[in-house]
């Protein structure tokens, strides 16, 4: 049932969907398996997410194991920066109910989205992605005036040091949440945008602010190959 997969934490009641599906990227592969809670009809935004080479890494100690995938937050905002409302955001992090994490969760997973939402349950939140590809839609463009909008994506998984991003510098972040932007039109018909890395959060999560700097970040680039969204009326 649509209950086991999805949770709607606050008031809005916006039409979903989650699917595991081969998409239109480059690159991308046939999925494992696929839910569909919600509508896939009407206007709406749709997230179409591909993961890379380092969207998922095993972890464990004797034989206690498990697998970390990204974080994931994307949101919608005026051309001019105001933030309107939350499209998608994984269960842990709206939640905050992480894996061994303390009371507060991990702020420092999606910093810059836990800064700019608005109260403390304005998302519809689900569960990391399992299969090779992710189809998200909402259907909060159909209340939205046409005209143009900002998209923005973070995206952050735990546990991907590099050189510059190490275990003693950065906790168990790693390298920090990467932040990408979509100019998307609504209202006009069917359009498709990729998403473009425009910076960096804050890697212990102590601020919201975006940092233009791509410098010293690598794997965390690669956790998806293909990240677009795109305008459906029908």
């Amino acid at each position: 049932m649509i209950r086991d997969y999805v949770k709607n934490i606050g008031h809005l009641a916006l039409n979903i969907l989650i699917s595991f599906v081969i998409t239109a990227c480059a690159g991308g592969e046939p999925a494992a398996e696929v839910l569909k809670p919600g509508t896939d009809s009407g206007a709406r935004i749709e997230l179409h997410l591909i993961p890379g080479p380092y969207y998922s890494k095993n972890m464990g100690f004797l034989w206690f194991t498990y697998t970390v995938r990204p974080q994931i937050a994307a949101w919608i905002e005026t051309p001019e920066g105001s933030y309107l409302d939350t499209l998608y955001v994984t269960e842990a992090a709206a939640t905050k109910k992480y894996r061994a994490a303390p009371k507060q969760g991990r702020p420092e997973a999606l910093p810059v989205w836990f800064a700019r939402k608005t109260g403390s349950a304005d998302a519809v939140s689900a569960p990391t992605a399992l299969g090779t590809a992710v189809e998200y839609g909402n259907g909060i463009a159909a209340r939205l005036p046409a005209g143009n909008y900002t998209i923005m994506l973070e995206v952050n998984r735990s546990y991907d040091y590099n050189g510059t991003y190490s275990k003693m510098n950065s906790g168990v972040n790693g390298q920090p949440s990467v932040i990408y932007r979509a100019n998307l039109e609504i209202g006009k018909g069917p359009k498709e945008v990729r998403f473009e890395p425009i910076g960096i959060g804050s890697v212990d999560g102590s601020d919201g602010n975006i940092r233009p700097n791509l410098e010293g970040i690598d794997t965390a680039l690669e956790l998806f190959s293909c990240l677009t969204v795109r305008y459906l009326e029908e």
